[in-house]
């Protein structure tokens, strides 16, 4: 057999998928990994809580769908229904092709109302997944990414 234990193990461990949105709240940097620019609180708790089996992707109102360890530029882009509609297309393919590659166990989408409506055309892909949408405002949104992220860190010892 080759390869370690741990290895074996990080294999078979089950994978968590979060999708959140970018953040206004950057750091001044120039460029950065996107979990380092972000700065709002999604991307605080997710740097302190984060466990190695979550893949996390941000939604973006200037890069699309990004993962996080990806390294952006800093910028300042809202995101409106407009560009939620151009991003439909780009949004389904590269989200379609993450979720093919992987098996994940569970998939958050912590996403607000704007952001939401670029996920539209993929909708009926993610109902064939075990996915939960957190909801109400922002401290309600924050309280239930502290909470899944808790559980999928327990599920995980």
């Amino acid at each position: 057999m080759t390869g370690s234990i741990e290895e074996y193990k990080q294999s078979r461990e089950k994978r968590y998928l979060l999708i959140l949105p970018c953040s206004k709240k950057k750091r001044n940097v120039a460029a950065a990994r996107a979990i380092n620019l972000y700065n709002g609180p999604f991307y605080q708790i997710l740097r302190k809580y984060r466990s190695p089996n979550i893949d996390v992707l941000t939604l973006s109102a200037k890069y699309g769908l990004i993962e996080v360890d990806e390294i952006i530029s800093s910028y300042d882009q809202k995101m409106t229904e407009e560009v939620a509609q151009e991003l439909l297309e780009s949004v389904r393919n590269k989200l379609e092709i993450i979720i093919a590659k992987n098996h994940y166990e569970e998939i958050l989408v912590n996403l607000g109302v704007t952001y939401m409506a670029a996920l539209r055309s993929s909708m009926g892909m993610l109902r064939r997944y075990n996915v939960s949408y957190a909801s109400g405002k922002i401290g309600e949104r924050i309280k239930q990414l502290k909470q899944w992220l808790s559980n999928v860190y327990q599920d995980r010892c």
